[in-house]
């Protein structure tokens, strides 16, 4: 009985150390979350916090929208830029946050990593095959990267409501383009490192 409850007694000692550390969550325009603890600005172009490890971390102002703390309150840092016509005022910019943030989330694309790993695969064999300097493999693999950079992709599976909203599309659609030309590098640098091990072992 003694060592149950102990074990509630730790237990509920580690939960709320956690809650201590993570009590507050920042929102970067790039649509990320972090938890973070307790946080304050040292000047007017970095916030410090802690992380949910207690470490200290900074970020730059320019790159957070907001920081939602435990009760509710949420602080904005985001500034308008009154001298620049495109600026996004405080509820676009958080349309477009939500929207990079759900495209992190939510979006999928396989077919991208899928043809990254045959590229990737496809040229260290044809490389070794063809008796090329396999400095030149890389480049396939790039070329593919680049390709899906340039061809973003525009239209999304979204319900009305979201894609009726500009900046909430524009968000998406950086945050999904973005999400694709990682995932054609991932799928291609693991593509090429199997089929250089491939070549190895078969030799």
């Amino acid at each position: 009985m003694r060592k149950i409850l102990l074990y509630f007694v730790i237990s509920g000692i580690a939960l709320n150390f956690f809650n201590i550390k993570a009590q507050n969550t920042i929102l970067l325009i790039s649509g990320k979350k972090l938890e973070i603890g307790e946080f304050k600005l040292s000047d007017d172009m970095f916030l410090l916090y802690k992380n949910k490890k207690g470490k200290n971390k900074f970020a730059d102002l320019r790159d957070v929208f907001s920081v939602k703390e435990q009760n509710g309150k949420e602080t904005i840092f985001y500034n308008v830029d009154s001298t620049d016509i495109e600026s996004f005022t405080i509820n676009q910019m958080r349309s477009f946050v939500n929207g990079s943030f759900d495209a992190r989330s939510n979006y999928k694309n396989p077919w991208v990593i899928t043809g990254g790993f045959v590229v990737g695969a496809g040229s260290a064999v044809a490389v070794s095959v063809v008796g090329l300097n396999t400095i030149i493999a890389p480049v396939f693999p790039a070329l593919y990267s680049g390709g899906v950079g340039i061809i973003k992709k525009n239209k999304f599976d979204l319900p009305d409501k979201f894609k009726s909203n500009p900046h909430y599309m524009a968000g998406y659609k950086r945050a999904a383009n973005h999400k694709r030309i990682n995932n054609a590098i991932i799928g291609s640098g693991i593509g090429m490192a199997l089929g250089i091990v491939a070549i190895i072992v078969f030799k």
